[in-house]
């Protein structure tokens, strides 16, 4: 049996940043995106940022990473969940939104949450957070084992809140739990903005 979860997802990630850096940002009025073309081709950009301020130290930004890094299908009807039985079965698929999945028995549970990661810091802090839209297959596990045919009531499905959606974490099918052994995606669009908590 295979499953996957296929069409629009999320790559996110955040981390911590000096305060004095934050505050350099904003000061100079300094876009991350300019800043994200910058550290693409230094040498092609207007930006003079001081190696004190140069936050990503040598590295890039997916490196700012402290607070999380997570990355899967959004729990949204423009996603969704297909099941290959592989037997000579009838495949079987849904939209992955929290309310098609409630009325067909699939369990889900919101296992960590950006705002309670956020909230937990204290104040004073200031966040770099990153967003990409990605589209395409963003979860397929291929070692599924069933005797029978699918049985929705049987899945369990594990979810991070972000601030604006909620992202596929892992799986679980009749007791088993499943990370994914493949993704193939194209990011869409990239949204980089500051949190001062």
């Amino acid at each position: 049996m295979i499953i996957a979860l296929r069409g629009y997802g999320a790559f996110i990630y955040a981390g911590t940043v000096v305060n004095d850096t934050y505050e350099y940002f904003e000061n100079e009025d300094i876009d991350l995106q300019e800043y994200a073309e910058y550290l693409d081709d230094p040498g092609s950009s207007n930006l003079q940022i001081p190696k004190e301020h140069d936050f990503v130290n040598g590295g890039c930004l997916y490196d700012v990473d402290n607070l999380w890094r997570i990355s899967g299908a959004e729990l949204t009807s423009d996603c969704i969940l297909s099941v290959d039985l592989e037997n000579g079965g009838d495949d079987w698929e849904c939209a992955l939104d929290l309310g098609t999945l409630e009325k067909l028995g699939i369990k889900t549970k919101c296992i960590s949450s950006s705002t309670r990661m956020i909230m937990d810091l204290p104040s004073g802090t200031a966040i770099f957070m990153a967003k990409e839209t990605t589209e395409g297959l963003q979860f397929e596990e291929n070692q599924i084992i069933s005797s029978s045919d699918f049985d929705p009531t049987k899945l369990e499905i594990y979810y991070h809140e972000y601030i604006d959606t909620d992202i596929v974490k892992h799986i679980k099918y009749d007791g088993r739990e499943y990370f994914g052994s493949n993704f193939e995606w194209d990011a869409e669009s990239k949204e980089f903005k500051w949190l001062w908590w």
